[in-house]
């Protein structure tokens, strides 16, 4: 077998832990390999990535869910399998499973699953993709030079206060509606903004995702939502709206757009969701005994 490593350059402890045991692991079971250490050209290391896959049979990366955003979008129409180590700073993707270091690790061994992938305009999402709030904070986010999970939820809650909501106009399952837009969601799965649960019921194969519409209603209502969604009642909010489809259009210009944690752009948006795209390493869960 042949592994082909992407890794981000870090100096996290467990990105060095991980890297050092995945070695070992190819050197006893006497697997090929070859490192791919990102650049954080998104354009070039995809394109990079894309030559190398012929050469291999199975991808794994070690990093969060950028670099893991980028293997997607690599990977796409290819023939390899997509592990994950996680090891990055949010961690989102992972996180939706709720698996240990050692279950992610006997993963690579499974049998892979075949998963769905949203797309919103040219870019493939694994996890979630949002319109508004979100992607100001990643915005914000990203202007650090270094950041924690924790940094996700402070800058979330400092953000809310200068927020200015758009009119957001958009057909969802050719529903056309229009409102005053505070967050707008394409959920994948569970988790985002470095450890929210916004999409509980989110699943990987069932060939939909799960949009949630968040209406602002000024900045006291706006506070209390985020509260709400922070302890995962965010169901019970009166201005949200939610459903499971598979296309959506955001016709309104200029709102940011946020995948998988990582700005990409700006509306006008097409969104849908490809069925079984990608062949995935599934952690299995130890249940308890």
């Amino acid at each position: 077998m042949s592994l082909l490593i992407i890794i981000k350059p870090s100096i996290k402890k467990q990105s060095e832990k991980s890297l050092m045991w995945l070695k070992n692991t190819c050197k006893k079971r006497s697997f090929s390999y070859y490192i791919f250490t990102t650049t954080g050209n998104f354009e070039n290391d995809c394109a990079q990535i894309s030559l190398l896959l012929s050469k291999f049979t199975k991808v794994v990366v070690l990093g969060g869910d950028g670099t893991l955003n980028l293997a997607v979008n690599a990977l796409i129409g290819s023939n390899c399998s997509l592990a994950l180590l996680p090891c990055g700073t949010g961690n989102d993707f992972s996180r939706g499973f709720g698996c240990k270091e050692d279950d992610w690790r006997k993963a690579l061994f499974n049998t892979p699953t075949a998963i769905d992938i949203g797309k919103i305009n040219s870019r493939y999402f694994i996890n979630i993709a949002g319109v508004g709030f979100d992607a100001h904070v990643v915005k914000a986010i990203e202007a650090k030079a270094s950041f924690s999970s924790f940094d996700y939820s402070w800058m979330s809650l400092k953000e809310l206060f200068y927020y200015q909501a758009q009119q957001l106009h958009g057909t969802f399952n050719n529903d056309a509606r229009q409102y005053q837009n505070l967050i707008t969601v394409f959920a994948n799965h569970k988790f985002f903004g470095g450890g929210l649960e916004i999409a509980p019921n989110a699943d990987l194969t069932d060939g939909k995702l799960e949009c949630y519409q968040m209406r602002s209603g000024g900045l006291f209502y706006n506070v209390i939502s985020f509260i709400k969604l922070f302890f995962k009642r965010h169901q019970h909010i009166k201005n949200l709206t939610y459903s499971r489809l598979s296309t959506a259009f955001i016709n309104t210009e200029g709102l940011l757009i946020e995948a998988d944690g990582e700005l990409i752009g700006k509306t006008p948006a097409v969104v849908s969701v490809h069925g079984h795209a990608l062949l995935f390493h599934m952690p299995i869960k130890k249940r308890l005994q």
